[in-house]
């Protein structure tokens, strides 16, 4: 692959020189299988805003994390095997905001990790929650675990796009914020290279079951 165009948000290769089935896997799974990092669950504590609490979890849900691949786990993959997760499957993030006498509006940025010493964050501190009016008030603890997009929308990495220019096939990678783009198609060819060595290793125990053809 050949790197065409790239910055921090997207990146262009083209990949004229790999076979198609190949580079259209390389697409799927940045799309379905490349984990990221989102809110899975969430506790209430307190919420006398106007949202409901459904309503205000699943805008909180679909807020996009920096993601560390390098020191996390997949919850279904950890070692740990727990429901509420270690500190190698989960972070807890809380969300504490209280209106005194001015509605005042919650934003990405105060949802504050537990721990200090994590890069996991909101990719956008921006991003509107919830409004709150004088004496309103919310409190939640936010469960962040690693995910892949065919399991819900909310961990997809980003788009990828395989398209023809001028006789050449290119790919085009776009982050929601999640993982840098180069990191995205890394972790993909990772993926799609796992998966072919395990069909490979399937394909030769299933031979060497097969019986001996009569000579």
């Amino acid at each position: 692959m050949k790197i065409v165009a790239e910055d921090s948000e997207s990146i262009t290769l083209d990949v004229s020189d790999l076979p198609h089935p190949l580079a259209n896997a390389l697409r799927r799974v940045i799309i379905r299988e490349v984990p990221t990092m989102a809110v899975e669950e969430i506790l209430v504590i307190e919420n006398s805003s106007p949202m409901t609490n459904e309503v205000l979890a699943h805008r909180i849900s679909l807020i996009p994390f920096i993601t560390d691949l390098d020191n996390f786990n997949v919850a279904e993959e950890c070692s740990c095997q727990s429901r509420l997760g270690c500190e190698k499957c989960v972070v807890r993030f809380v969300l504490r905001a209280e209106a005194t006498d001015q509605p005042i509006t919650v934003y990405s940025r105060d949802i504050k990790p537990e721990r200090h010493d994590t890069k996991v964050a909101p990719f956008d501190g921006n991003i509107p929650i919830v409004a709150l009016a004088p004496r309103q008030k919310i409190e939640l603890e936010l469960y962040v675990r690693l995910g892949r997009g065919r399991k819900h929308a909310k961990w997809q990495s980003g788009i990828a796009t395989l398209y023809e220019e001028n006789s050449r096939w290119l790919l085009y990678v776009e982050s929601y914020g999640f993982l840098p783009p180069r990191r995205m198609v890394l972790e993909a060819a990772r993926i799609v290279k796992t998966r072919i060595e395990e069909i490979g290793a399937g394909l030769k125990e299933l031979m060497a079951r097969e019986p001996q053809s009569a000579g």
